[in-house]
């Protein structure tokens, strides 16, 4: 019922805009998307093997196609609206449960342009909100339910349920923004919202600094003991992005959290104090004028952690809704907490259309641990499972990998692309497992339209 009910109201507000004058003075329609379809190969992604065909050894080996048709509409004068139709299916003939097989609303929001006064513009509803390198406001992890056997990292929906208030005062500009990223009943106080404001000023063309403030209010820690407190993650920061020189681009960002954390047992001594930061710096160099189009860069992130799970406060860096790759597998894999990254990476241009590059990437706990320490993956292989849930990590030792990625893509015409990334995460000492090495590779297709 669903997802006829979607169709009928995406093809209701096509015919009205296209049609329909006396309802809307539609002054243009656009109607575009995307199609990927990939072949995904993984193995060894909990570390460790399993017997042959044991999930336990995470062999994973699948076709997937994830297609998205967008309609975007202008109203009245400053009046725009937007919805976008996902759906993302493993190949599976014409055997399509409804689980699998739903055409779901990835977006839905109308922009408001000018509304009151000329520098304010509104967005209301289901959006993409992103700001500066992704550190802390990109994604908003909440995969929909019926993404069967597709891993959750691999997922194209990002979308906030959001109200955002843009007010230009060019070189200034102020965005103020309001989610509900959780509604866990319409009928108790037991959400997760998520508030803020980003402010970037230009100092010139070459110079952008920004400054946002965001406070993430969790009501629903999912723990019976729970006393009703909310768990309140207040994050401010700063990030200055430059290019000094001509194809030199540098970024600088800093951000400390404080709050509140929920204990799951009854003694008010359970009610943490939040203390954690994160830092990451940034640099890529474009030859632009060497042949094949060179481009180097190297990067730093360190985010937070505790050395014990039994500390009084909370030092671990809480992961927002973040939206970055330190490494394909390592995002799959490694929580975007506790831990000290250097990436490097190459890119160039051997012949026209064609770009090959590479990714590196060292990965360390933030913090060695005092004792054993129980670790569980960012993302899950079918929408409901982990790769793996409280591996164990060797005390003293910090150490958790290494990641090599190499990709080749192929411009075939303007419109359609060809992709084949592969990888391997080398897991380091920090592991208590039998650590075998996890692989993957993805080759993919992908056209515009």
């Amino acid at each position: 019922m669903g997802k006829r009910l979607i169709l009928v109201l995406a093809l209701a507000l096509l015919v009205g805009l296209t049609f329909s004058a006396a309802y809307a003075e539609v002054q243009n329609v656009k109607v575009s998307g995307d199609i990927i379809a990939s072949g995904v190969a993984r193995e060894h992604f909990n570390l460790q093997s399993g017997a042959a065909g044991d999930k336990k050894n995470i062999d994973q080996s699948f076709f997937m196609t994830q297609t998205r048709v967008r309609i975007d509409a202008d109203l009245t004068d400053n009046v725009m609206a937007t919805v976008r139709l996902i759906n993302e299916r493993v190949w599976n003939g014409q055997n399509d449960s409804s689980s699998s097989g739903n055409i779901d609303l990835d977006l839905a929001y109308v922009t408001l342009k000018e509304f009151l006064y000329s520098p304010l513009t509104l967005t209301i509803g289901r959006q993409e909100i992103r700001f500066g390198n992704g550190l802390i406001i990109g994604n908003a992890k909440v995969p929909a339910t019926g993404i069967v056997n597709i891993p959750t990292d691999l997922t194209e929906r990002k979308a906030f349920d959001a109200i955002r208030a843009t007010l230009d005062y060019d070189p200034l500009v102020v965005d103020i923004i309001y989610a509900k990223i959780n509604e866990q009943d319409t009928t108790r106080n037991n959400d997760t919202d998520l508030a803020g404001v980003n402010a970037t000023y230009a100092l010139n063309k070459n110079t952008n600094v920004s400054a946002y403030y965001f406070l993430k209010s969790d009501n629903n820690n999912g723990t019976s003991a729970s006393k009703g407190k909310a768990d309140k993650v207040n994050t401010i920061g700063a990030l200055v992005s430059s290019s000094p020189i001509e194809n030199l681009l540098l970024s600088l960002e800093g951000a400390y959290q404080f709050g509140k954390v929920d204990g799951a047992t009854a003694p008010a001594s359970n009610y943490n104090s939040r203390s954690a930061y994160a830092i990451q710096a940034m640099a890529d160099y474009t030859f632009a004028k060497v042949k094949m189009t060179p481009k180097v860069g190297a990067s730093y992130t360190y985010l937070s952690g505790d050395k014990s799970g039994t500390a009084s406060g909370q030092s671990s860096w809480d992961s927002m809704y973040y939206d970055q790759k330190l490494g394909n597998i390592a995002y799959a894999l490694l929580a975007f907490t506790d831990l000290s990254v250097y990436n490097l990476r190459a890119s160039c241009k051997p012949v026209e259309d064609v770009t090959l590059s590479m990714l590196y990437g060292y990965f360390d706990m933030a913090k060695k641990k005092d004792g054993s320490w129980n670790y569980t993956s960012a993302f899950t292989y079918d929408g409901t499972n982990r790769y793996f849930s409280n591996a164990n990590l060797r005390a003293g030792k910090g150490h958790l990998g290494d990641e090599i990625d190499v990709t080749a893509t192929y411009d075939y015409t303007e419109d359609v692309q060809f992709g084949l990334t592969g990888g391997i995460f080398l897991p380091g000492k920090a592991w208590d497992v039998e650590k075998q090495n996890a692989t993957q590779l993805i080759g993919s297709m992908k056209v515009t339209f």
